[in-house]
């Protein structure tokens, strides 16, 4: 079965990233219980919005890898800019 895809708009600050963590680990959460049930695989598409620092962009892509771990694809991306091919995929998985 294909890859479900959910797109997550998102905008990022210097005080959401508690939030954030806390958003990445629901749906972590939900999507492996859920995929589990349904026998599918969901790949989640972060879709940013407004100025990107690069710093505040750094520590939740972090973030996300530490969360997400190898358990599902993640996919950046951001409305109007391109991000680095470094920073667009935040979990590989084989």
């Amino acid at each position: 079965m294909p890859d479900l895809v959910v797109e997550c708009p998102v905008r990022l600050t210097e005080s959401n990233r508690g939030e954030l963590r806390l958003l990445y680990t629901d749906l972590r959460d939900h999507y492996s219980r859920r995929d589990a049930r349904d026998g599918t695989r969901t790949a989640l598409h972060f879709v940013w919005s407004g100025v990107l620092d690069p710093e505040l962009f750094g520590a939740t892509y972090a973030d996300q890898r530490h969360v997400f771990g190898a358990s599902r694809p993640i996919v950046n991306s951001a409305k109007g800019v391109d991000l680095p091919e470094s920073l667009r995929y935040g979990v590989l998985t084989a």
